[in-house]
């Protein structure tokens, strides 16, 4: 690497754009920031890799690469130049201390950033008394005295350490040497300064995120990984597993990218049952078939009579109500993410002593250990979290509290998806976790006693319209964001009625499967 001191005629900003080349998997673009001492040359083989799936912007740091460098750098002014830099809208992902700018960024403008990919980034890159899984303090110090003293051997003595105990050590050192990497010293100064600085320990929003760790990292301890959400150790590589580790690398951003294609948007849901209120008892046979089931096991039950009970996800207020009757001396209250849904509850139950509250069930507005039973029936499938979610039920819950709870599992209308399938391969149908994904995140979150079980379920229609046509009227829309923007068509739907039809039974009528994952969960 050469440090370019006098830098000429450079562009304001050295940005390059790779567009999508086959199935996208992102609408938003995937924006990728390097980490110090480095440009954009720095992703190799990335971006065009991840282009198959997405739009691709690289961008370098300003004072490196083509980049124009900044008068003062500091963490504000760095946020300032992202905002002028990046899209409205992307999902970002950043090496190193491209990443901690990443985290920073989309702490301060969640509303900008879909999701976040972090390759090789700590919290802090320097340890203090209260976080020891970065460098020594004393470390840091001496490479930047170096930097200070020589910048072309502390460059030098960088490459090295990148590849520290990678399996591809001497290739990858070989190949850092090599890059022209064109940098500003005083920049490249100053950053290296704010590196040391960085704290990264507040919380960002919750955006779906992706850590991915070298466990052979000289720069950020793999111990980093425990500190992070959603985190992967790629084994054997060191501080740049994507060129030492190409295909586990792309293959994890991948699977998250696929992933993000079945984020809901809850606003969207919400307004989807809002508008379905009115329809919803008349076509949820099957919800309200289960939710009784559910009363009639927890009062066969030799439990005390709960005092407080939390109907989550009530809806119309159709199982409130029975909450209620079943135990008079109770204080019920329904909660809906819907507004529309808990209108039209609280006018149908207005003569009743019923209480309602706006809520989303991953944050309720209630105390800790203030509900005796939390009951939930076709409800918690909307909750894309189920660690936040399952953490969120035992606050509420009061010691030896219960949760009764139904919710679609995975195969549910498999023959709708099956048929979709066949004819595009668009999100159409939300994406439901399994049994095992649920006892996994109850158990984590403490609860004592888990007793779920799957059973399926078959409800038979006259007509694929038919089951669309009660999917809609009990607000169950596909709101994934994966999904198609344009209306569907009559094309596109005669190719769905036809895809169907290989399922029709003898009787003449089209089985739509449900998988029922229902229970007692107690705290």
């Amino acid at each position: 690497m050469n440090i370019a001191v006098d830098i000429v005629a450079q562009p304001r900003l050295g940005k390059t754009f790779y567009p999508c080349s086959g199935h996208r998997l992102q609408p938003q673009p995937l924006v990728l920031i390097h980490g110090w001492g480095a440009d954009s040359q720095i992703w190799g083989d990335l971006p065009q890799q991840l282009s198959e799936w997405a739009d691709v912007i690289t961008l370098d740091l300003p004072g490196f690469g083509a980049s124009e460098a900044l008068q003062h750098y500091s963490a504000d002014s760095m946020l300032q130049w992202m905002h002028r830099a990046l899209p409205d809208q992307s999902l970002l992902l950043g090496l190193s201390l491209g990443g901690m700018l990443c985290h920073r960024y989309a702490a301060t403008y969640p509303q900008r950033v879909s999701g976040l990919i972090l390759l090789s980034s700590n919290r802090q890159f320097v340890a203090d008394a209260g976080y020891q899984s970065a460098m020594p303090q004393a470390d840091f110090d001496g490479f930047l005295h170096s930097w200070q003293n020589d910048p072309n051997s502390c460059l030098k003595r960088f490459a090295s350490l990148q590849a520290q105990g990678d399996r591809q050590q001497r290739q990858l050192i070989r190949q850092l040497r090599a890059m022209q990497v064109n940098m500003d010293p005083q920049a490249a100064e100053a950053l290296l300064g704010l590196l040391g600085q960085l704290n990264n320990h507040q919380q960002c929003p919750p955006l779906p995120s992706l850590s991915l760790f070298g466990g052979q990292d000289a720069l950020v301890p793999p111990e980093a990984a425990r500190q992070s959400t959603n985190s992967v150790v790629i084994e054997g590589a060191a501080h740049l597993p994507h060129l030492s580790a190409p295909q586990q690398v792309v293959d994890q951003i991948y699977g998250f990218l696929d992933r993000q294609r079945y984020q809901l948007d809850k606003p969207a849901v919400a307004e989807s049952f809002g508008r379905a209120a009115s329809s919803y008892d008349e076509s949820a046979k099957l919800q309200h078939r289960i939710g009784e089931q559910l009363l009639s096991h927890r009062s066969s039950q030799t439990q005390p009579a709960p005092d407080s009970i939390v109907d989550l996800g009530c809806g119309t207020g159709y199982h409130s109500i029975q909450l209620q009757r079943q135990y008079p001396e109770a204080a019920v209250l329904g909660v809906d993410i819907s507004p529309g849904m808990l209108a039209y509850a609280r006018a149908t139950y207005s003569h009743t002593n019923l209480q309602w509250l706006c809520g989303d069930a991953e944050n309720l507005s209630l105390a800790s250990q203030s509900q005796a039973l939390i009951f939930s029936n076709f409800a918690l499938q909307w909750c894309p979290c189920l660690d936040t979610l399952a953490a969120e039920l035992y606050r509420v819950l009061q010691p030896k509290g219960q949760l009764v709870m139904a919710v679609p599992g995975p195969a549910t209308l498999s023959e709708l998806r099956q048929a979709w399938a066949q004819v595009d391969d668009l999100v159409h149908i939300n994406r439901f976790a399994s049994l095992h994904q649920w006892q996994r995140a109850l158990a984590t979150a403490g609860f004592s006693a888990i007793e779920l079980t799957s059973e399926p379920i078959v409800e038979n229609h006259g007509s694929v319209r038919e089951l669309l046509l009660e999917l809609k009227n009990v607000g169950a829309h596909n709101n994934n964001a994966g999904k198609s923007r344009a209306i569907t068509g009559k094309q596109r739907l005669k190719a769905l009625y036809n895809a169907y039809e290989n399922y029709r039974l003898p009787n003449g009528e089209l089985p739509a499967t449900w998988e029922i994952i229902s229970g007692v969960v107690s705290k």
